[in-house]
Parts: C-alpha cells; structure tokens; sequence
C-alpha cells in the first residue's frame, strides 16, 4: 500500500477520473537516463532509439545501430519503462520503441472508511520512425500509437513526432529542432485526454578538450546542451506532480567525458520548482553503455532514480 499521502491523494482525485483524464504526461518525460540526467536538453544530441520521443532526425545521426532499455523508478510508485531499437544503414535509419508508464496499487475510495480495492493507471507508446542524413542535415518523423487506462476506463489515440538537426565543425556543434506529439486521444469516459505538445530548439558543443600535463591518456572532453522549450498544449499535471511552470522554459545540460568512457553530467530547467536539477553517470565501451540518473524532487514525493543500458551493433 502507499503511504498516508498517496492514499489521501487519490481519494480526492478518484472522483475527478469520472470525468476527465489525468494527462498523458509520460510523453513529456524522457525514457532514459542519458538525457534525464542532462535535464531532458537532447533534442540536438543523439540518444539512440529513444530519439523518437525527442528529436527523430537523430535517429540518422547515431554513428551505429542500438538496442536500448531504460526503467526509471519514478515518483508516487510510478515506474517507466522503455525499450526500442534503431536500425542505422548509410544515410538512413528506421526506429522502433515501446514505452509504459504506471502503477496497480492505487486503492479506490468513494468515502472516507474502507476503500473499494485497488486500480491501476497505465500508459502506452508503440512507435515507428524514420530519418535520413541528407549530408548537411538531417530529417525525420514518427508515429506513435497511444493507450491509456485508469480505473475501468480505456482510450486509444495517436501521435506524430517530426524534427530536423544538423551538425558541423567536425560534428563539434549540433543544433536541432522538433515539435512532439501531435495527436489526439480519445474520449476517456467524458473528454479527451490532452497531450503534451511541445516545440522545441536545442544546441550542443563539445566547447573543450582538457588533460593533466602528466597525463595526456586521460582527456577529458567538456559538452555543454541547450533546449528552449514552448508548450504548444497545456495540460494539468506535469510529472505525476502539481507545480507551475511558465509557457517557455530551457532545459540546459553539462557532461564531462573522461578517455571516451566515462561521463560525469548534470542538468538544470528553469521554472521548474519540481525537479529543477539532476545529475548522472555512464560508463562506455565499444559496444556498451550503461547509464544511470538521479532526479531529487523538491515537493516530498521523493527522488528518481533512472538506470539504462545500450547495445551499439
């Protein structure tokens, strides 16, 4: 069971989920660790299959084809979890994925006194995508199909995802821009549940390379990312967490990369008073990545802790 709060929460909302859905918010959260831990500011940099949901124009830019799974152990019991591969050949890259979000442990209250049992929340993403490198940059789309269920009630939906990036100073300077889940939903029960659209603009560089005098088999390479984020569809939750956030907000990153195989990052978003900060750590090789994200929350829910692994093929 939850604790005292998340019981006294959903006795108030349990109500409300006759009317109206919650939000699809998951799709406004990213499913891996790598970009969690830069405070979601990829949507110029590459992140294997999980590009689809940030920018699918990437899909072309990664240097080889990744199997990638994420699980991210998320505020009020919630658990997200993520799996997709991006097939890359030449110029070309086709993208498939699958993420989930939700909890079965919520109990069900009309009254105060005993509750009526328990009910689960649960969200879907099933998606398809394809980009192409045309030299100078690079385009591409995705299609995700959408499904929700909370208590008894089930809704289906669609979205889009369409983005373009491009890279230059030897792949030194990225820029990117996309705008993410165009859709719809159907009604669930009374009104549509709304997505969280979003248009977006980022930059990365990798700004410096630095080593100890005594030491040049160690360089340590410093990247720096920035996202300027519009929300296009203004939704009620934002995180599975009540707080404010302004129209427009950045998302800003920074990661140190030490002998192309360990990286130290942090991330910060501004007007978020949620989770404004994260951090995290990945280890690299050849044909592995192993990352890892922690997100504290400053509203008591908690702290989250995000793990991921990529198979590079």
């Amino acid at each position: 069971m939850r604790t005292i709060l998340l019981s006294s929460l959903f006795t108030l909302i349990s109500g409300a989920l006759m009317a109206q859905g919650t939000g699809f918010e998951v799709l406004g959260i990213s499913p891996t660790p790598y970009s969690l831990s830069k405070a979601e500011a990829t949507v110029s940099n590459t992140d294997g299959a999980a590009s689809i949901y940030s920018n699918p124009a990437l899909l072309a830019y990664n240097q080889t084809s990744t199997i990638d799974l994420g699980y991210s152990f998320w505020i009020a019991g919630v658990n997200n979890i993520f799996g997709g591969v991006n097939f890359k050949k030449n110029r070309r890259a086709v993208a498939f994925s699958f993420y989930s979000s939700g909890s079965d442990d919520y109990e069900q209250r009309n009254n105060p006194g005993s509750s009526n049992g328990n009910f689960s929340i649960q969200y879907v993403s099933l998606s398809a995508a394809y980009a192409y490198d045309f030299e100078y940059f690079a385009l591409g789309g995705a299609v995700q199909y959408l499904n929700e269920n909370i208590f008894t009630y089930r809704a289906n939906g669609y979205a889009f995802n369409i983005g373009g990036a491009t890279q230059f100073l030897n792949e030194r300077v990225r820029a990117g821009a996309s705008v993410t889940n165009i859709g719809e939903m159907q009604k669930l029960n009374v009104e549509r549940t709304p997505l969280p659209t979003n248009l977006k603009i980022g930059t990365s560089a990798d700004i410096a390379e630095v080593s100890a005098s005594k030491n040049n088999e160690l360089p340590v390479l410093i990247s720096v990312f920035a996202d300027f984020v519009h929300p296009l569809e203004e939704t009620e939750d934002k995180d599975f967490a009540d707080y404010s956030v302004s129209d427009n907000y950045f998302n800003l990153g920074l990661a140190l990369t030490v002998a192309d195989a360990l990286e130290i990052s942090g991330g910060y978003k501004t007007q978020n008073n949620a989770r404004p900060v994260s951090f995290g750590a990945s280890f690299t090789t050849d044909e592995i990545s192993v990352n890892y994200a922690l997100i504290p929350f400053n509203t008591g829910y908690g702290t989250v802790h995000s793990i991921g692994v990529q198979y590079k093929f």
